[in-house]
């Protein structure tokens, strides 16, 4: 069920009637099962793997706490990615290893005939959320190795962290320590639900008014970008980034405003991030979740920044050459993320050689070409991002920096305001105040009924009849 979807909606109220009238532990049982028959909807046999991983999770947890030492650690590591090496690299690997052998043994053909005489299907599915519940897990059971998550949870509990269905399938990534103590008191204050009706419909209008309208336009030149010119190639680039933004920001608010209307704040995944100074401060605003996961999971085992220079760079292009792995099994990703750890890298390095004290008041001009070029390389590194091979991403950079000729679309009017408004978008992430400081004056039932009201009418006459979510791939 997509979140934009009738059959969702219907859903949703089905289970917010219901849920606060259910009391004590039963809430708990109702919101567990609902989050379940949400993901069942998707695939029931999938459901029920999902649902055997998190009670394996659960028991080996629990082991781990009474024991850190435990054999249980390494053997819960293992499932967990092993699982997600299953569904998601395994043709990745598979097809690495017949480009380098040639072996007829490692062709497609071969894994579709093993796969159709053992088992019945001729191909491994993505399940739905593999890459959000796997981290999930995989982080509350280190920081249980770690000492850092003593809640011990019961299995309703532990299910509902890793099932909660508003976020489970494209994050927010949530923590232990950002979850468990809600379940103590459980109760939506006014103001909890009424910013949860308001995310609701910001998302639904980044999401279908801005970033679905811009699919259309964008997607077939990421498809063949040879066959239009420099100009449209580079324009559908800054689209792109006005449809991921809309698109990913959508649903976390759509998220976060359903998780508010049952009683559940999960945290934000972006703040202003297009308004970023350096690609540093940029991974501190976007997905915010993630970068916080790799910094804690990945980053900091490797050694961090308290090594010596070198490794230091060598630190942080390996964990985002990892994360851009993370995103998807394709060459392109990992030159994403290399990108992102080198400019990181070189951002450091300079830092180092101007070895200038930090102003207490960046000049306004700064500020100013800090956010020109984040941006501008953030675009430039989309093509590695969202083009469906290298072939596809380097043809399109070399079509937009050579001017190539070609079809121009007729569309680059609907990019620029989709852009300006994802700009507007990023500008009022900056004030937290806007609008939640009526949250709790008369005036509150006004604003959300005419805001609604808007979206509503907007959905009406722009909705084109919905894509999914970018980072359901994922």
């Amino acid at each position: 069920m997509k979140f934009t979807s009738l059959s969702f909606l219907l859903f949703f109220l089905v289970v917010y009637g219901l849920h606060w009238m259910i009391r004590g532990k039963y809430r708990l049982v109702f919101l567990f099962l609902a989050s379940f028959v949400f993901y069942a909807a998707w695939s029931v046999p999938f459901a029920f793997h999902f649902l055997v991983l998190v009670l394996l999770n659960h028991l080996m947890n629990r082991q781990i706490l009474k024991n850190k030492s435990s054999y249980w650690y390494p053997v819960s590591l293992l499932i967990n990615f092993g699982n997600l090496f299953l569904f998601k690299y395994f043709y990745f690997l598979w097809s690495i290893l017949f480009q380098f052998t040639g072996s007829v043994w490692f062709s497609n053909e071969s894994i579709q005939s093993f796969l159709n005489s053992q088992f019945g299907f001729d191909s491994i599915t993505l399940p739905l959320a593999i890459s959000f519940y796997t981290f999930q897990m995989v982080a509350y059971t280190i920081d249980v190795k770690r000492g850092n998550a003593n809640e011990n949870p019961n299995f309703l509990q532990f299910g509902l962290f890793i099932f909660f269905f508003p976020q489970l399938v494209a994050g927010p990534i949530v923590r232990h320590g950002e979850f468990f103590y809600q379940l103590e008191v459980w109760n939506a204050k006014k103001e909890q639900l009424f910013e949860g009706y308001y995310l609701v419909f910001l998302g639904l209008f980044k999401k279908v008014v801005i970033a679905d309208n811009l699919s259309s336009v964008i997607e077939p030149v990421f498809q063949n970008p040879d066959g239009y010119d420099g100009l449209t190639n580079g324009m559908v680039m800054f689209g792109y980034a006005a449809r991921v933004f809309c698109d990913f920001s959508g649903y976390t608010d759509l998220a976060r405003g359903l998780g508010k209307l049952l009683g559940i704040n999960l945290p934000e995944n972006f703040h202003a991030p297009y308004l970023s100074a350096s690609v540093r401060e940029l991974w501190t605003r976007w997905h915010m979740t993630l970068a916080t996961w790799i910094k804690d999971y990945i980053y900091f085992p490797l050694g961090g920044s308290r090594v010596s220079e070198w490794r230091g760079y060598f630190n942080l292009v390996v964990t985002f050459t990892l994360a851009g792995f993370w995103h998807g099994a394709n060459f392109t990703f990992i030159i994403w993320g290399f990108l992102h750890g080198f400019v990181l890298s070189l951002e450091r390095k300079i830092e180092i050689v101007m070895n200038q004290p930090k102003e207490r008041k960046v000049l306004l001009w700064k500020k100013m070409a800090g956010i020109i070029y984040t941006f501008m390389f953030f675009v430039i590194t989309i093509p590695f991002f969202n083009a469906p091979s290298v072939k596809n991403a380097v043809s399109m950079l070399y079509r937009v920096f050579t001017n190539a000729n070609g079809e121009r679309t007729n569309q680059i009017e609907k990019i620029v305001y989709s852009l300006l408004l994802t700009f507007v978008l990023n500008y009022l992430q900056t004030k937290p105040s806007f609008p939640r400081e009526s949250w709790s004056t008369k005036f509150s039932l006004v604003f959300l009924f005419l805001f609604s009201f808007v979206i509503t009418v907007l959905l009406g006459y722009l909705a084109p009849g919905g894509t999914e979510f970018i980072y359901f791939q994922f």
